[in-house]
């Protein structure tokens, strides 16, 4: 199978460049990718060649430049697709891992049951493999998720809407609480979504968008917000005032206003690539799904609620002061350089190469349990473990929210397949989020301009559009 076309691919400039592109290959023996003439990927096995019919733009295509991935690259990752062949729709999980190719061995991240956090996956639009603003897409089998009971505009909504109720399930307000979302645009505007559905089964709370314009405040109300409040009038009123805070804005100026307003939880969900509080590796924390915790006794137990397992290995940063730790919790302190050494050593030979959690005390250590080594991005603590700082926070807002007993949670991608059941079952919700949320789209010749408009112009949602 071939498939030749002309793609923009974004760049390190901010910018747009024409480049060619030509797939070779099928799904039983693997694909080539070419670029401008040039061998430029080569794929194994287990992808499924499928024509793009439309893909949203979203804060992280924004942020791209930010991120530690190579440009340029095609980027998008938000795509909805058909199968040339069978005529079937589809969207696309962007994680390009063994079980998404459907690898007869998967590797220890995959058995460990943490598949979308395999080392050495590819990521869709994201990390090298080509996303959705090309014509053409080659996507693992196992990541193709039929569209069923939803128009494929509505569809391009489905990968952002797993996030938001990804968040929501990891940090869901309990009944009478006040729950707040910083940054309603794009990815905020499902949250509040999202937290809209889980109130109807959960338990009545209030639901507050807070942000910097008021141009989102009628979209937010018509899909489930109870107030609507600007981020300046809220940081100088509402001090703590909302239990549970989702930080959606894609900036460290959210962040901060989230740390203002929140009294027991923040939930990132910013992957913008910049520094905040003195930590330089946030978009590291919220990519491996980490949390920070506080110094309390319950932190050393820590995990995700839907996990059954018990924490057996424990990182301590240099500047930890002695810390009592349960029986039978294996701990290591140490530089970077040593803590990486142990976890390439016998005692975690077949077993997840991370520790389960790491105490720091400091912003630096916090960074360097994230990213101990600027070449490359492994964490030393396990995808969805934690980091408890124990440490004199000084001025630092974000470490004295967590020393006086916060959480700082953190997601990323969620489950399309429940995403698409949620939009199929729920029609009402989803002509409001086609409606409201979706407000430009443009044919996929004017890339350059769509991307211009998502970024500075009276949009909430842009979508780009294959003929």
């Amino acid at each position: 199978m071939e498939a030749s076309f002309s793609a923009f691919e974004y760049t390190a400039q901010d910018s747009f460049i024409e480049t060619d592109y030509r797939f070779t290959g099928d799904t039983s023996t693997g694909w080539t990718i070419s670029r401008n003439g040039r061998e430029h990927l080569a794929l194994g096995p287990g992808y499924r060649l499928l024509r793009t019919m439309y893909c949203g733009i979203c804060s992280t295509d924004l942020d791209r430049r930010h991120l530690p991935f190579s440009l340029p690259q095609v980027i998008g990752h938000e795509a909805v697709a058909t199968d040339p062949a069978t005529g079937r729709d589809y969207v696309i999980e962007i994680n390009d891992t063994c079980m998404a190719r459907g690898d007869a061995s998967p590797e220890t991240f995959c058995a460990s049951g943490l598949p979308t956090h395999c080392p050495g996956r590819m990521v869709l639009g994201i990390d090298r493999l080509p996303g959705g603003f090309g014509p053409w897409v080659l996507a693992p089998v196992n990541a193709c998720v039929p569209v069923e009971g939803v128009t494929l505009r509505a569809a391009t909504l489905a990968e952002p809407l797993a996030a938001a109720l990804h968040a929501v399930a990891v940090s869901p307000p309990h009944a009478g609480e006040s729950a707040a979302v910083v940054g309603p645009g794009r990815l905020g505007l499902l949250i509040i979504t999202a937290l809209s559905l889980f109130r109807k089964k959960a338990g009545s709370f209030t639901i507050t968008a807070i942000g910097r314009s008021g141009k989102s405040v009628p979209t937010a109300l018509a899909l489930g917000a109870d107030n609507t409040f600007s981020a300046a009038t809220s940081r100088k009123r509402d001090i703590g005032a909302y239990d549970i805070v989702f930080d959606a804005s894609g900036s460290p100026e959210g962040l901060e206003t989230s740390l203002a307003l929140a009294r027991r939880e923040i939930h990132l969900k910013s992957t913008n690539g910049q520094p905040c509080c003195g930590i330089r590796n946030l978009t590291g924390l919220v990519v491996d799904e980490i949390s920070l915790l506080p110094p309390v006794p319950g932190s050393i137990d820590f995990h995700w609620e839907e996990e059954d397992r018990k924490n057996s290995s424990i990182y301590l940063s240099p500047g930890v002061d002695a810390y009592g730790l349960p029986d039978g919790v294996r701990a290591h302190r140490g530089d970077a350089a040593s803590a990486e050494a142990f976890l390439l050593g016998t005692e975690f030979s077949g077993r997840l190469p991370r520790f389960d959690l790491a105490i720091a005390s400091s912003a630096e250590e916090i960074d360097m349990c994230l990213r101990p080594d600027s070449g490359h991005e492994r964490s030393l603590v396990r995808p969805r473990g934690g980091i408890i700082f124990r440490g004199d926070p000084g001025d630092n807002p974000l470490l004295r929210f967590i020393a006086s007993g916060g959480r700082l949670r953190s997601t990323r991608c969620g489950d399309l397949k429940q995403a698409i059941r949620v939009l199929g079952r729920n029609a009402e919700t989803a002509a409001l989020l086609e409606k409201h949320i979706i407000t430009h789209e443009f044919p996929a010749s004017r890339i350059p301009e769509a991307f211009e408009m998502a970024r500075k112009g009276p949009s909430i949602k842009v979508i780009i559009r294959h003929d």
